[in-house]
């Protein structure tokens, strides 16, 4: 497996870029790249043409998540100014906008089926969950103090939640925090099953295997700089790659679950061949740090090859081809 660089777009953004996600293909509708940063700007870009389609301004601070529906007509972004926009992808044209508490809204994630949107609910120490057809809060998963039954109602014991991921058949959800624990739910009964350890620092970045018969493997990125493979429901953690010198930022898995690639604050991206256990290539084609990879899906022409996007403080995207 090899990452081959492709091209890069210098000045994509005016300021930091700090999240980006794939739009899926769909017919003859190529995959597109969402990206958001600190610029308070939401931009559709075509990898291929490496043009800007649309620029969304809806927001007055800056952007910290983007995610697409898995039907591809609709997206969403979260920001600093305690909003999440959602708006269509083709239109530009904003759908709805659901409003939280300050600092209660960070990382975004459409649920598999796209029933539900989750989000990363910052100072609350809980995930939110909106419907996606009447855009309201159904529920909101909180996490319980370490040690007892019940959610921490003291500031001082709360979890900040940073980091959120739905594991293949939309049965767990977990969550990232800024103590370096990670929690888990079974969403159905929306009940806490357990914490997972072993990070010292904040989660930033969660991803499960894409796989059905792995669907319970859960990567997560930490400023600890470490990546963590946890068996999620077994509560095991199953290994831990080092290599980065830094923060690892943002960490995604790759559509044959066979690699793993990750962002860092040491501006690099590293691959990672998961039966090794190992690092097998860095690429530094950034300059600053770097704030999310992601790959996008699988090309139609080999099922085992697909491009990856990352994103970065120095205002530029890089692209690559995984094969």
């Amino acid at each position: 497996m090899k990452l081959a660089p492709l091209d890069s777009i210098q000045n994509a953004h005016e300021d930091s870029l700090w999240t980006a996600a794939w739009v899926r293909s769909d017919g003859d509708k190529p995959a597109l790249l969402l990206t958001g940063g600190l610029d308070e700007t939401v931009r559709l870009w075509d990898p291929t043409k490496l043009t800007c389609l649309h620029t969304n301004t809806g927001h007055c601070l800056g952007v910290v998540s983007v995610t697409a529906h898995p039907n591809r007509r609709i997206a969403a972004s979260a920001s600093l100014d305690s909003f999440i926009r959602v708006f269509g992808v083709d239109t530009n044209n904003t759908i709805a906008t659901l409003e939280a508490p300050p600092s209660e809204v960070w990382q975004l994630q459409f649920s598999p089926d796209g029933s539900t949107l989750a989000a990363a609910g910052g100072g609350s120490s809980s995930v939110k969950l909106w419907d996606t057809t009447q855009w309201q809060l159904v529920a909101t998963l909180s996490i319980p103090r370490q040690g007892g039954s019940q959610p921490s109602e003291k500031s001082g014991s709360k979890k900040f939640v940073l980091s959120v991921a739905w594991n293949t058949d939309g049965r767990l959800l977990a969550c990232g925090s800024v103590d370096g624990t990670i929690s888990v739910f079974d969403v159905a009964r929306a009940k806490f099953l357990h914490f997972l350890e072993g990070h010292c620092m904040p989660v930033r970045s969660l991803v499960f295997s894409p796989s059905l018969h792995d669907s319970r493997i859960l990567f997560s990125g930490s400023d600890d700089g470490h990546v963590h493979v946890y068996d999620a429901e077994g509560k095991t953690l199953l290994t831990s790659l080092s290599g980065h010198a830094s923060w690892v930022l943002s960490v995604d898995v790759s559509p044959d679950g066979a690699a793993v690639a990750t962002g860092s604050s040491d501006k690099t991206v590293k691959l990672w061949d998961l039966k090794m256990r190992a690092a097998t290539q860095t690429l530094t084609n950034h300059t600053d740090q770097v704030w999310s990879v992601a790959f996008g899906p699988p090309s139609r022409i080999d099922v085992r090859s697909c491009m990856l996007a990352s994103v970065s403080d120095d205002k530029s995207i890089s692209f690559y081809q995984y094969s």
